[in-house]
């Protein structure tokens, strides 16, 4: 049996009554399989022997002593009980906060194992915090490495041990392995059960760094076969029909541009064409900084799809996305004869029913939306190219069912949001990736700046020599309107105080709650340099692009995550045009928070800004799937295992390379786990 199918309920172990079933239920521990897969995320070492003057105050005390007298000291107005202590080193102190108890228990001249830090005060060693056992009494913790695991509720950790212990005897012999034994052998991993003694119940620390090791290798290997078993199956859909594009349309375009393609944006079309024409579906993402030219590239790979005589679909997280990139569309394909429409949840009516008609009927050949392009009610008459923009906005399932309107649709993602490498070989390791790092020439490094909050007029006063200038300005505030709860700016409120601090210039409000078509009118009266300076929310995070904005200033900055901070200043800065981007700060910001702040003042470099967001918001988010079991580890971390995780790539990709099937004899265990208790789902949901 495999420990996921270790079903039977937690609470049939000992000491698990109702509220210690009810705590581990908000752990998401139902199961013994669960409780047993529960890792410690440290130890305590009672089992090398530290005194007090080995440890010196940096580490636990770990050894016997013997009890040489008592006093008592005030503590909140009440004697409290002192045990005076000595060890073959030196001699202390033990203060019994609350324990007056201990001193008709620990008598003078008993002997006890100790375990606690000692730290050197008043002209003696003192531990105010310590467990013991008394030598004559065969103490169950003295002389071993003891785990230490994430708690909550009710629990605590004798709880924990004991139910573990007794689940590992009553309930795991027998327990199959999980990792191949070419693998075993060559890491020199120990059977699947010892490993599992041996990272609950260690008889050494090496036996513990052992058995953690086993565990996080064999996390990430399967997390590595769930995403390359994806990938072998999307390489398995094959095209009926191998076919060949001319590339025309494509040509007919380049020629009406004002400026060339860069260098990468003709390197990604052509593997996007080489893609088209090859014998498996597209799986490819196209990763660029924002103004890098991606949905040009996704424009011309469709007039690619269209002139082969298929559809395309282009998908985007919101409204004024989707609006924006149908009306750019509009302008540069309609002139080639291509037929465009848009479709929203907004969509309805007579207008709704007209243009599914045409979808289906095949006269629509190039269609822009949100998510309601993969409703129920809407069909293809030969769906091509399905282009998913700003990505890690739709759950996988969303983008999935879009790639199921059609047989063998081509799948193209945008991000403005790099992938690090980690989270490349993870939730997009069964996608090719392209990436355009080229900017298109004269565009400027935008200057960015922290100014802590209380400073704003000086950044007012730059603002307003750049509105006299002609230029135009965001600003950005992280709530509507105002809050009871949170001591925070809004949008609404300081619209009205922008108003009066910029008398001269003509000023407009975008948020989520505002009705599309209003918001639509006010974004074309931005574009077209009739508002100088838009007071907006989150909601111009993507796809706003007017080159005459040259200012992005976000208050309360450090409620925003580092992506959104760096999408947001990717607003400005999308011509020849210096363009600044004013970070205000509240006066309560951490160190941490300062950290992050600076690192968007240091570095332009997406890449090494997702690494840091990779770091502080976890995969999940920046995947695109905010689903609690996401590839929410048990033991392995993404950064600090990173090296472990392009191990088990390597090793599940040469197994999957030889045998994508699982089916000879030598895997046929890791077949049988699959298809029984598999460890994560196609979308890398946690389901153990």
């Amino acid at each position: 049996m495999f420990l996921g199918e270790l079903l039977q309920p937690v609470n049939r172990l000992k000491g698990i009554g109702p509220n210690h079933h009810k705590s581990l239920s908000a752990l998401g521990i139902f199961t013994i399989g669960q409780l047993l897969s529960h890792f410690p995320v440290r130890y305590e070492d009672h089992q090398s022997d530290k005194t007090i003057l080995q440890a010196a105050g940096i580490e636990a005390v770990n050894t016997q002593m013997t009890i040489v007298g008592k006093e008592s000291f005030s503590w909140k107005g009440r004697p409290t009980l002192k045990l005076l202590v000595e060890d073959d080193s030196a001699s202390g102190s033990l203060l019994c906060y609350g324990r007056n108890f201990l001193g008709g228990k620990l008598l003078t001249g008993t002997q006890i194992y100790i375990y606690g830090q000692f730290q050197y005060r008043f002209g003696e060693w003192q531990c105010g915090a310590f467990e013991f056992e008394i030598v004559s009494d065969c103490p169950e913790k003295y002389g071993k490495i003891l785990p230490l695991y994430p708690l909550g509720g009710s629990l605590n950790q004798n709880v924990l041990r004991k139910a573990i212990q007794q689940g590992i005897r009553e309930y795991t012999p027998g327990l199959k392995e999980e990792l191949p034994e070419i693998l075993k052998a060559q890491y020199g991993w120990p059977d699947r059960l010892s490993a599992l003694k041996n990272i609950h119940n260690p008889g050494s620390p090496q036996e513990a760094e052992q058995a953690r090791d086993y565990f996080i290798y064999e996390e990430l290997f399967h997390l590595q076969t769930a995403v390359g078993r994806n990938a072998v199956k999307q390489r398995q859909i094959n095209r009926t029909d191998k076919i060949r594009l001319p590339r025309k349309l494509e040509k007919k375009l380049k020629s009406t541009l004002p400026f060339s393609l860069t260098s990468d944006q003709e390197k990604v079309l052509d593997e996007i064409v080489s893609d088209l024409e090859g014998n498996r579906g597209m799986n490819r993402l196209i990763q660029g900084d924002v103004g890098s030219g991606k949905t040009l590239v996704a424009f011309l790979a469709a007039l690619n799809v269209i002139e082969g005589g298929r559809q395309a679909a282009l998908m985007a997280p919101t409204e004024l996305l989707a609006r924006q990139h149908a009306d750019n569309a509009s302008r540069l394909l309609t002139p080639l004869g291509i037929t465009i429409a848009y479709l929203s949840g907004n969509t309805q009516g007579e207008g709704r029913r007209h243009l599914l008609t045409q979808l289906k009927e095949g006269n629509i050949q190039f269609v822009v939306g949100t998510h309601a392009l993969f409703s129920e009610d809407v069909q293809y008459r030969e769906l091509g190219l399905a282009v998913i923009d700003e990505q890690h906005r739709f759950g996988v399932a969303q983008r999935q069912m879009l790639a199921k309107k059609g047989h063998c649709v081509d799948l193209l993602y945008m991000t403005a949001t790099p992938i690090p490498r980690t989270l490349a070989m993870t939730a997009f390791g069964d996608l090719d990736v392209s990436t355009i790092k080229t900017m298109p020439p004269g565009r400027k490094t935008i200057e960015t700046h922290l100014t802590r909050e209380g400073n704003e007029e000086k950044v007012y006063t730059f603002v307003l020599n750049e509105l006299n200038k002609g230029r135009q300005a965001y600003f950005v505030y992280p709530l509507i309107e105002k809050s009871e709860k949170l001591d925070l700016k809004d949008a609404e409120n300081m619209f009205e105080q922008l108003q009066k601090t910029f008398p001269d210039h003509a000023l407009a409000l975008i948020h989520s709650r505002i009705p599309d078509e209003e918001k639509k009118e006010r974004m074309e009266r931005f574009s077209k340099g009739n508002v100088d300076l838009l007071v907006a929310t989150s909601v111009v995070e993507v796809g706003v692009d007017v080159p005459n904005a040259t200012i992005m200033v976000i208050e309360h900055a450090e409620r925003f995550g580092l992506s959104a901070l760096h999408q947001l200043r990717g607003r400005v800065g999308r011509s020849e045009k210096q363009s600044y981007a004013f970070l205000i700060y509240s006066n309560n910001l951490t160190e941490e928070g300062k950290q992050r702040l600076r690192v968007m003042m240091e570095n332009s470099d997406g890449f090494v800004i997702a690494e840091e967001d990779l770091k502080l918001r976890g995969p999940g988010e920046i995947a695109g799937v905010r689903q609690s079991g996401y590839m929410k580890f048990r033991i392995a971390d993404m950064i600090r295992d990173s090296d472990v995780l392009l191990k088990a790539r390597q090793d599940v990709m040469s197994i999957l390379e030889k045998d994508p099937d699982l089916k000879s004899p030598e895997f046929s265990l890791l077949r049988e786990l699959w298809e029984s208790a598999p460890p994560f789902s196609e979308t890398l949901i946690r389901t153990g």
